[in-house]
């Protein structure tokens, strides 16, 4: 049986970027697309235009909301519909938003025997204030644009009151030694296959991720990393780097600025993987030149 690699993407915008990525990638592996229900750009008849694609599935379950827990559900939903199929043996998860710096066909080759997790992580001790309030204390809006400044400052607001109260959690479930990173991780299936099996068979641990602000930073690097999930057996084979170029740099401080054909120069001179985030004509010629130099 020849082995195959899962790419797990969620996207809401751009359906041709989306389009064009599921079809690049779907030469050599399989891709698993989860569109956000409330997405105005794609809907119903371009969902059944990504599955007209040999080797793409695409699902369109929750709404998604910035921050809010239904975008782990989607991600748990992908990697169920990957685990499902006996030849995957390595999932990558992606946006729609990103592009690979490699060929497919190089990709596939790759990571088709890869044993190591990629991803990059931050230990609490070097949490800052900011990112230990994400979890020391209960979101009262799960699911809702906490980007909206209203509800932020009304969560700031119900942060002020926890303190006040006393209220401050000291673990994530059942692991004290809590981990953060970007939700964008490269693993092998049988990584996969421990997180789904670990979420299914203790629901606290959802229950309590459900109540963290951005809990997606959390989630997937508190088990993977922890000694006590499966004896450590993952901890010992993660890699901390990521796979992907970003540039924070010229961003807003919240999110990577979409790219240009002015950075081509670092990502060919990197050793990456994939790139994001791209953006209609901004990022064509970038593209292009990926392709014709890097693939």
């Amino acid at each position: 049986m020849q082995k195959k690699q899962g790419y797990l993407i969620t996207a809401y915008k751009d359906f041709a970027a989306v389009y064009e990525l599921a079809s690049f990638l779907s030469r050599e592996d399989e891709v698993f697309i989860h569109v956000d229900k409330k997405s105005r750009e794609i809907g119903r008849e371009e969902i059944d235009r990504l599955n007209t694609i040999p080797g793409c599935h695409a699902v369109s379950t929750y709404s998604i909301a910035w921050g809010g827990y239904t975008h782990i559900q989607a991600f748990l939903q992908l990697m169920e519909m990957a685990v499902s199929q006996e030849d995957i043996s390595y999932i990558h998860f992606l946006t729609g938003e990103d592009f690979p710096v490699l060929s497919p066909r190089r990709l596939h080759e790759k990571f088709a025997e890869e044993g190591h997790i990629y991803l990059s992580f931050i230990e609490e001790k070097d949490f800052n204030e900011a990112v230990k309030k994400r979890y020391y204390y209960y979101n009262l809006f799960q699911n809702k644009n906490v980007k909206n400044p209203v509800l932020w400052q009304m969560q700031n607001v119900t942060v002020k009151l926890q303190k006040l109260m006393g209220i401050r959690r000291k673990s994530l479930g059942e692991f004290r030694n809590v981990y953060k990173g970007l939700v964008y991780i490269s693993m092998p299936r049988a990584a996969a296959e421990d997180i789904l099996g670990y979420v299914k068979s203790h629901p606290e641990y959802e229950k309590a991720m459900y109540r963290c602000q951005i809990p997606e930073e959390f989630f997937f690097h508190t088990l993977l990393l922890n000694e006590d999930f499966y004896d450590g057996k993952w901890k010992k084979r993660i890699i901390d780097r990521e796979l992907r170029y970003m540039n924070w740099e010229r961003g807003d401080g919240g999110s990577p600025v979409y790219l240009e054909e002015e950075d081509y120069k670092e990502i060919a001179a990197g050793n990456f993987c994939f790139a994001r985030k791209f953006h209609g004509k901004e990022s064509e010629a970038l593209k292009k030149k990926i392709i014709e130099n890097l693939w």
